[in-house]
Order: structure tokens, then sequence, then C-alpha cells
């Protein structure tokens, strides 16, 4: 399967003289997807696990044991990938080294879940040498295969040619991406799931997907003792995706004191099972204050429909800002909008701290949301309702759009 990130991962103009960190999720297809570069510039005796004895004992043997296989390669800049090394007690002073020794006759990448993230922000002697990049569960263009709609900058969602804008998503073909997109909200976007559509597997990988992350990754990247009210917390989770969290509510439930239950959010999120979005305002601190929301990566975590669906969306677009600001066009956050009377909207693209565009995720409902037109008009953005149940493209004054979720995600990658 093509990830989106090889249209522009490799790009050397970008990347000339920095490594490249890919981090995300666990079993996300890092490992795949470089694998698959390496196979494709014949550079596959360059790919080294760091989990492998083999290779540990190589590189304690001879710390230059990097320059016979950079001699083999018949490529004049070659792909060296290094997967796992983060997990090496030393690991920044020999990425340093073996850096610092052949960033004139090599590209390197590093690809690591939660620790390398973590690893990464934790004090850092590797600043200057790198660029961090995220891959993520996948979207409805790589699922499909398809990548010829897919934005590339900013300028469609945010200043929308109406007429254009229509046609573009009226090229959707039906066949292509409506079943990918049923699919992905059958079986979730990560791969081996997605690639059996089988229902036992699917649920069986999922139950041991989350007692390697609390057992693993938990434990490895921090103290926490009570795994069984970790455990107790991700059984409530799910009923409360799509709402505004609040610890209030979750420390009574768990009989935990309040920094408890944040401490045990700020670790799943470091472990990549959930992340949040926090309410936009002009105001950083008055943002800061309101409750933010939590979203699973595997969206099937989620089991009502309407919430599993919003949950969904919230990954589509999280990719969609990681990658505008990978690619450098701005620094891009997504974050939702809640004013003192109540009136909401699901997501908001936000650049440089100004609001882009704003999109709502709606199971069934083709009337324009009220909440939508409200701040549509307040803020003078564009407005996209996304539909689950319905397959329709309507427009309406403003830059305000009804457009079925399948036709609208395939622009996203």
């Amino acid at each position: 399967m093509k990830r989106i990130q090889s249209l522009y991962l490799f790009d050397p103009e970008v990347n000339a003289g920095k490594m490249i960190f890919l981090s995300g999720p666990r079993q996300v297809g890092k490992t795949t997807f470089v694998k698959n570069r390496l196979k494709e510039t014949g550079d596959e005796e360059l790919y080294f696990n760091w989990d492998d004895p083999y290779v540990r004992r190589e590189y304690t043997k001879n710390p230059h044991f990097l320059k016979s296989y950079l001699a083999r390669t018949k490529n004049k800049f070659p792909l060296v990938a290094f997967d796992g090394i983060h997990k090496h007690k030393n690991w920044k002073n020999i990425l340093k080294g073996l850096y610092d020794i052949h960033s004139e006759e090599a590209q390197f990448i590093i690809t690591g879940s939660a620790r390398l993230d973590y690893f990464r922000q934790s004090g850092d002697s590797l600043v200057g040498r790198y660029f961090s990049y995220c891959l993520l569960p996948i979207g409805l263009a790589e699922a499909s295969g398809n990548f010829d709609l897919v934005l590339n900058d900013d300028i469609m969602l945010a200043q929308p040619d109406k007429q254009n804008f229509l046609r573009t998503v009226q090229k959707m073909n039906e066949k292509t991406f409506k079943g990918s997109f049923n699919r992905l909200m059958t079986y979730g976007g990560f791969p081996e799931p997605f690639i059996k559509t089988k229902m036992g597997f699917s649920n069986k990988w999922r139950r041991d997907y989350k007692s390697l992350l609390i057992h693993e990754d938990l434990r490895d990247l921090t103290r926490i003792q009570d795994i069984k009210g970790i455990e107790q917390l991700l059984l409530l989770l799910p009923e409360r995706i799509a709402s505004p969290l609040s610890i209030n509510s979750l420390k009574d439930d768990l009989q935990v004191n309040h920094k408890t239950v944040s401490n045990w959010l700020e670790a799943l999120k470091k472990i990549y099972l959930v992340f949040s979005i926090m309410p936009w305002s002009k105001s950083i601190s008055k943002a800061i204050k309101k409750e933010t929301k939590f979203y699973f990566f595997d969206w099937t975590m989620a089991k009502d429909e309407g919430a599993r669906f919003e949950n969904a969306i919230a990954v589509f677009l999280l990719r969609l800002v990681c990658r505008w600001s990978e690619l450098g066009l701005g620094d891009f956050e997504l974050r939702y909008i809640r004013n003192q009377q109540g009136q909401e909207v699901d997501f908001v693209i936000v650049k440089g701290q100004k609001p882009l565009a704003l999109f709502e995720a709606k199971r069934g409902d083709i009337d324009m949301s009220k909440s939508g037109a409200y701040f549509n008009k307040l803020l003078k953005i564009p407005y996209y309702q996304l539909v689950l149940d319905h397959d329709i493209i309507e427009a309406y004054p403003d830059n305000k759009y009804i457009i079925s979720a399948w036709r609208f995600l395939g622009l996203l990658g």
C-alpha cells in the first residue's frame, strides 16, 4: 500500500543534510513503509533493526561497521534505515557519531513509536541534525490507492472557488472511494486489520494491541504502577469521545484525584493510544482553561457509530494538518470551537493562530447546522458539514457546504 509520505518524505531539496525521524503509533506501518522504499532503491541491505542482537553485536565489535555496507551499495547517496535504535541506552551518541561520519555519503531515516518521539523531545544532542515526521493511520486516498485529487496546500479549503471545489468532489469515483471508506469505518486505519477485513481477526488484534501498549510502552515511558486503573480509564473513554472531557467526572468514577487522571491521560497520549484537541480561542489562556476533547488513533474503539465517525474525521484532519506542517506550508493545528452559549463546531483547522476552515461530522443530518452557520458568519471562513449516511453535495452562500464524507475525505490524503 502506497503511503502519502512517499510523495515528499525523501525530497532531497527538503531534507538535504538532515536525518529523517519517522515516529507514530505502533503497527501503523513505519517498518513496511521504510522497507518498501529500500526495495525501490535497491538498498535492502541498509535496513538495521536494533532489536536484532546481530546488529547490536556488529556495532559493538566495530563502531564503523556502516563503512563496509556503504562501500557495497551502487547508489551514490543511499538510504540507511535504523529501526528501534532509540531502545539502545546510548542511542543519541551512537546516531550522532554515525551521522557525523556518513552524512555526506548517505541519507538516514530513523523509525520508532512512542519512545522515539518521547526521547527525541527530552533534551537533545541531535538538535539541528534531523527533521521530524509522523506516520498516522491510513487515509482514504491511501486506502483507495488514488492520490489524484489530494490537496497539497490549504488554498482550496481556505479560499474555495465554489465551482472548482464542487467539480473536484464530484470527481470522486463511488466504486473507488466509497467502498474503501466503508472498510475504514469498519476495520479502522491500522494496516493489518484493514487488509485482513476479518472481524474476528480485527477484534483479537485490537485486544492484543491495547495490551501491548499498556504493558510494554506505558511501563517503559512512565512510572505508573496502577495498570488496573489505566485499564478502567480505557473502559470509560469510548463513551466520552466527541465531547469535551471532564476530568472531575472521571476522577469520581475512577475514585482517584484530579492530578492522577491528568497524568494517566497524558500517558495514553505518549504511547499514541489517544490524542487531544484543545478549543480554539483568540485568547490562548482562555483556551487552555477550557476542556479538551480526546480521540483514539484507532477510531473503532468508539462503539457508538456517531462517535466513531467523528473520531475518524478527527484522525483524517489530524493527518492533514501534520502533512501540511511537514511540507513547510505553515504551522497548522487541529482544534474545536465552542462559545459560552454552547454553540459548537467539531473541528477548526488553525494556521498560525488564525482559523482557516470549520468542519462538522454529522451521521445523518443533511440540514445546515445552526452553529456551523453562526461561526461561518462570525469568523468569515468556510464551513464543511461531512455526512456519513447520505450521498450529498450541497453548496450554500458564504462558502458553506454539506458533503458526503467519502467524497470529501479523498481530498485529504
